[in-house]
């Protein structure tokens, strides 16, 4: 199971949603096995995220993990989302090895 910080970021759902506009560029990612899917919406500023929001079927992990990157993503240069992401996941407790495809 995710971590108590982990689980709290699931059940609070933050930046869940759906950005408009001709400005915005949706990604949608899902995991073959587990079913797990998501979707997000990034409106850009430059070579940096400026805003973004997600939707989400899956397992808590998945849902925390979109949550976390709304937050930890906006204002981040595309180049350091990546590790941006990874860093947060640590400082919220981190993934099990089974919660890892979540990532």
């Amino acid at each position: 199971m995710v971590s108590e910080r982990l689980r709290e970021l699931a059940l609070a759902a933050e930046g869940a949603g759906e950005l408009t506009g001709e400005d915005v560029r949706l990604g949608v990612a899902e995991h073959p096995v587990c079913g797990d899917q998501v979707q997000l919406s990034v409106r850009f500023a430059g070579d940096a995220v400026a805003e973004l929001r997600w939707r989400a079927v899956g397992c808590p992990a998945t849902m925390a993990v979109a949550t976390l990157a709304s937050t930890a993503l906006s204002g981040r240069p595309v180049a350091d989302c990546a590790a941006a992401l990874r860093d947060a996941l640590a400082q919220h407790g981190g993934l099990a090895a089974h919660e890892r495809h979540a990532e």
